[in-house]
């Protein structure tokens, strides 16, 4: 648990998170799960520093990720989808986690 958690709470939370990352997350019914977001791209848009999707090729949840990047396509939502090497483990994680950070809380959108 905790980068489905991520996704949901931060996007149904923009005036709360504006740097939103999930690490081989899954959303289960992203139409629903993350509705807010989806319901006004250009205010989710206007709000989003950020939203970093990154999932491993062997994880048995990319699936999910790219279903998710395929929804927010089609709203319009922008977003990095990132599907690298690597299985559901902590090492593939600390590395998604070295390359978000420096991400955070920049003034580029």
């Amino acid at each position: 648990m905790g980068g489905g958690q991520s996704l949901t709470v931060g996007l149904n939370h923009l005036d709360r998170f504006a740097w939103v990352g999930g690490f081989s997350a899954a959303i289960a019914a992203p139409e629903t799960s993350v509705a807010t977001a989806l319901a006004d791209p250009a205010a989710t848009n206007a709000k989003l520093r950020l939203l970093w999707i990154a999932c491993g090729k062997e994880d048995r949840l990319v699936e999910h990720a790219t279903k998710l990047s395929d929804l927010l396509k089609s709203k319009e939502i922008r977003h990095d989808l990132k599907i690298t090497e690597g299985n559901h483990s902590w090492p593939v994680w600390r590395r998604y986690l070295g390359e978000f950070l420096p991400l955070l809380f920049t003034e580029s959108k």
